[in-house]
């Protein structure tokens, strides 16, 4: 089953509040920090965050014909990392599932402000 290694959705979200459940502490300038998948994505923002990270590779992908599939389900998030930046970059490294089975390993980079 072909995958894809490593396919960098660049996806840039403004929003007008950031509201992480984080304490500025956590979010240090510069490098990236380990986050925990399961509390990260508690946060409905951080959610919304990710969902529309999601649906930016996927419109990307199939415009590009590297997916065959534009219905994916998230099956594992493997690791969530922030840094601190003139706003928030965010690494979700995900595996996605299309209908037939066939599984993408993705990690989609994220700027928030």
């Amino acid at each position: 089953m072909k995958t894809i290694l490593c396919l960098f959705a660049l996806v840039l979200i403004c929003s007008q509040a950031v509201s992480f459940s984080h304490t500025n502490k956590d979010n240090l300038p510069g490098g990236w920090k380990a986050r925990d998948p399961q509390e990260f994505m508690k946060d409905s923002h951080n959610q919304e965050i990710f969902e529309n990270a999601k649906q930016q590779f996927i419109t990307q992908a199939s415009q590009a014909n590297e997916i065959s599939s534009t219905q994916l389900t998230v099956q594992d998030v493997k690791r969530i990392s922030t840094q601190v930046v003139s706003g928030l970059n965010i690494s979700f490294e995900v595996e996605l599932v299309d209908a037939n089975g066939k599984v993408y390993d993705v990690t989609l980079v994220v700027w928030s402000q």
